[in-house]
């Protein structure tokens, strides 16, 4: 008798086993980016954010996470959710200088190129959907035409952009349900409108776990970016829009603690980059303007080019463009290296441990690369000083090297399968979605970033 007593315990023992497990199994997983939102208002006793706090006690954070070079919006995405550097994925600037075509290529917003002509490896959301899961994204970059995203809003500032890429029947199922957004392509990035647009984007993030059950949801939240552009980081203007974003997280932790996602989901957090404050903008395009290396018309806009300057805010891409510039590439560098603000030229040599492809790999790449501090800015204008005082609504920038604790991002994970009370050092951006893919049981082989093993159960 008590051996089949100690049996049938043993049998109820393994059932409440099993039904736990199942019953904690991951099924939803919400990645948000908060755009600008730099590592240091963590521990910033002005910054209002008990949202994130309190999910880094339940969970997990990373003290900091060094983001792409440049440290700008569409490469930094594209490698949280690719696992790759810029050389892999291809996205390296938010614009660049196409040497091919002879022309400037814009990523930013979108306008030109469709997510399977822009990412050159497989996202986090193909593996999931690959697996039968359900995927959305909301504004994130890079995805206009993904096939394998059962719901997109485009991340653009034109209407006929929302028009061509938002999900077909997704406005008016939206509307059925009292979220219009309808007017996300009239707003633009008009930053009068930004709050709004984050309520909306939340609202359809909620809409899309309630009531189409996605497995895997990006979600990119923009306020602090546009606030600390105008005003800069660790202002009362920013502290109050990345409280704006901390309680638009609020609202999706709360949805996934509802009893149909409780001990089922996930949420991280992330960010694509710091900020830092400016004061003076740098114009190499004037210095390579002085030198006869480019013409322009009477509004400035280039005629001739021999050199170039894309700018990218705390770095500058340099191309050279004919063999007469390249001939005269020390002299380049030297007049350019002299300007107030310069702190490095990064040669190509130097590309691989930065994560950038060399220019006879990739006709984007730059032929090396100008590096400033905070206070300075790079521009690309062609006309004025080369070095000139900010506007009264342009006071900070990113796009720097990700090494200073600055320009670190943001990482704060909690929920099923995720430790809780973990604190990890300096983590990569790159390490994102592996983890993701390893918490989803989804494969992500191409991806160069490391599970972060240490957070997960």
């Amino acid at each position: 008798m008590r051996r089949f007593l100690r049996t049938i315990l043993s049998l109820m023992l393994l059932n409440c086993m099993v039904a736990t497990s199942r019953a904690e199994e991951l099924q939803h997983v919400v990645l948000i980016s908060v755009d600008g939102l730099a590592a240091s208002y963590f521990d910033d006793p002005k910054a209002d954010l008990p949202t994130l706090r309190k999910l880094a006690q339940q969970g997990a954070r990373a003290k900091g996470m060094l983001t792409t070079f440049p440290s700008v919006t569409w490469p930094s995405h594209t490698s949280l959710i690719t696992g790759t550097t810029a050389r892999r994925h291809g996205v390296i600037g938010n614009s660049v200088f196409d040497r091919k075509a002879g022309r400037e290529l814009v990523y930013i917003g979108d306008p030109e190129l469709e997510k399977a002509q822009a990412i050159k490896v497989p996202t986090l959301y193909d593996a999931a959907r690959a697996k039968g899961l359900k995927t959305a994204s909301v504004i994130w970059p890079a995805c206009n035409g993904a096939d394998s995203l059962n719901w997109v809003i485009p991340d653009s500032n034109k209407p006929a952009l929302h028009a061509k890429y938002t999900t077909p029947g997704f406005v008016d199922e939206l509307k059925a349900d009292g979220i219009d957004i309808s007017q996300l392509g009239a707003w633009g990035w008009g930053k009068q409108y930004s709050t709004q647009r984050d309520d909306v984007y939340t609202q359809v993030t909620l809409h899309l776990l309630k009531k189409r059950k996605a497995n895997l949801v990006l979600l990119h939240l923009i306020t602090p970016d546009g606030v600390e552009h105008a005003y800069g980081p660790h202002t009362p203007e920013a502290y109050k829009a990345v409280a704006e974003a901390d309680a638009n997280v609020k609202r999706v932790w709360d949805a996934l603690q509802e009893p149909e996602f409780a001990g089922k989901s996930a949420l991280f957090v992330v960010s694509d980059h710091g900020f830092a404050p400016i004061a003076k903008l740098i114009r190499p395009n004037v210095v390579l303007k002085q030198m006869g290396l480019m013409e322009t018309d009477d509004k400035g806009k280039p005629t001739k080019r021999q050199a170039w300057c894309v700018a990218q805010g705390g770095s500058a891409f340099i191309y050279l463009l004919d063999d007469a510039a390249k001939s005269q590439q020390g002299r380049i560098k030297e007049s350019l290296a002299k300007l107030e603000g310069v702190q490095r030229v990064i040669e190509p040599a130097e590309y691989h441990d930065l994560g950038l492809p060399q220019p006879d790999e990739n006709h984007e790449a730059p032929h090396f690369i100008l590096a400033t501090g905070q206070g300075f800015s790079f521009n690309d204008g062609t006309t004025g000083d080369a070095i000139g005082p900010v506007t009264e609504t342009y006071k900070g920038t990113h796009g720097h090297l990700p090494q200073g604790a600055f320009m670190h991002a943001t990482f704060v994970a909690a929920g099923t399968g995720v430790k809780s009370g973990v604190t990890l050092d300096t983590i990569n951006n790159i390490d994102v979605a592996p983890t993701i893919a390893k918490l989803m049981n989804v494969k992500l082989p191409s991806a160069e970033g490391r599970v972060l093993t240490e957070i997960l159960k």
